[in-house]
């Protein structure tokens, strides 16, 4: 079977709502889509949307469309909305603004608005206000509903920008071994480092509102951060928290005198070590051994969580490029076919490269012209179109094939 058949988009023909509840919750694992804009265009289907009465209605609709989205997106998954504004007596009305806040007050974060300029953009005849070269990329994840956030999939070093200069790097090693930064004396090299490089920069003398700038840092120089060696996947720490839990359920039995912060000397906080929920934390490697003296469990987790090592901290450009940031310059693509609302296929390939997994699914509510799913394709992840225009569909099938 080729690639283009494996991957080949499942597309869904009817009223976007309806569709969308044929969808298991928490089946998809990302949406990137861009509805009919209100007042806009007429797409010949008396249900088709962007025609209602009036704004509110819209934003109506659309509030129940993103309720459908929280529901059928994973807790891990993102949300990448594309809405236009519309102008009524001479005034921009903030439609994608009033659906934001709605949003936002229904269980969605807003992380990102991007800037997606138009280099080619259309020529316009207005004479009294600019010319509009630009619209916003909307990045939502869901919120938990909770003091924690959950953790979406990214990864933004798949379309970070190569640096027109090579990136220069310092004489130390990116890691050391405990061992190797003891015997090696690296504290001592590094303030030997700092106090030669001789910073004389606008923070040279400031001990106060440095912030967290690129200058901020590197006034401070360089230092090594000790840190736990092993990455724990969300699923490993739910099964690590599980595995305490079980531990202190034994040890509490017995009806110690004391809690377990009692005896580490905390406060209210090692209750957060047996919870299977977001809101858990993992021990740090001198709480570890501490509560394994303590509940007395076994030593299946000790090198994870105890195995340490030093991390260089500097201030030089990431070796991977850089972060590709909110403003992307993406020109229109224009097309003889009857679609007028195209994306062009860079968008969507960039989302989907950074925020679906590869075993992932990408769903567009608004399949239009199917560029979505082509990208989708393109990068071998599995994706699932809606349509409410039977036509719509059939251009689809056709550029799925080609």
């Amino acid at each position: 079977m080729s690639d283009k058949n494996e991957y080949m988009p499942t597309i869904l023909q009817g009223d976007v709502i309806s569709q969308m509840q044929t969808l298991k919750d928490q089946s998809i694992d990302c949406i990137i889509t861009s509805p009919p804009y209100w007042g806009q265009r007429d797409y010949d289907n008396v249900n088709q949307w962007g025609s209602e009465r009036t704004i509110q209605d819209y934003i109506d609709n659309m509030k129940t469309w993103s309720a459908e989205c929280f529901r059928v997106l994973k807790d891990e998954g993102t949300l990448f909305l594309n809405i236009g504004d519309k102008y009524g007596k001479k005034s921009l009305q903030m439609i994608p603004e009033r659906l934001c806040i709605e949003m936002i007050q229904n269980g969605w974060v807003l992380r990102n608005k991007i800037i997606w300029y138009k280099p080619n953009h259309q020529p316009s005849g207005v004479k009294d206000r600019f010319v509009n070269t630009w619209e916003y990329i909307y990045f939502f994840n869901k919120d938990s509903g909770k003091y924690y956030n959950h953790k979406y999939y990214q990864d933004i070093d798949s379309i970070r920008i190569p640096h027109k200069n090579q990136v220069k790097q310092t004489d130390f090693p990116k890691t050391l071994s405990v061992t190797q930064y003891v015997e090696g004396d690296y504290e001592t090299k590094v303030k030997e480092y700092n106090e030669k490089k001789n910073y004389s920069g606008k923070y040279k003398h400031q001990t106060k509102n440095i912030g967290g700038s690129a200058g901020g840092r590197k006034s401070k120089g360089i230092f090594y951060s000790k840190q736990r060696k092993m990455q724990i996947t969300p699923c490993k720490k739910k099964e690590i928290h599980r595995y305490l839990k079980e531990y202190y359920k034994q040890w509490k039995s017995t009806k110690p005198e004391k809690t377990i912060d009692q005896l580490l000397g905390y406060k209210d906080k090692s209750g957060h070590w047996f919870r299977e929920d977001r809101g858990g934390t993992l021990p740090l490697p001198e709480d570890w051994k501490g509560l394994k003296h303590i509940i007395q469990f076994d030593d299946r987790y000790d090198e994870l969580m105890t195995t340490q090592h030093y991390v260089l901290q500097d201030t030089q450009n990431n070796p991977k490029g850089k972060n590709p940031g909110d403003m992307w310059s993406i020109s229109l693509k224009h097309s003889k076919e009857k679609h007028f609302a195209q994306f062009p296929l860079e968008l969507p390939r960039k989302i989907i490269q950074a925020f679906c997994p590869k075993d992932g699914i990408v769903l567009d509510p608004f399949g239009g012209s199917g560029t979505t799913g082509i990208a989708a394709q393109q990068l071998h992840r599995k994706s699932i179109m809606v349509e409410l225009n039977p036509e719509f569909c059939s251009l689809m099938k056709a550029r799925f094939l080609q």
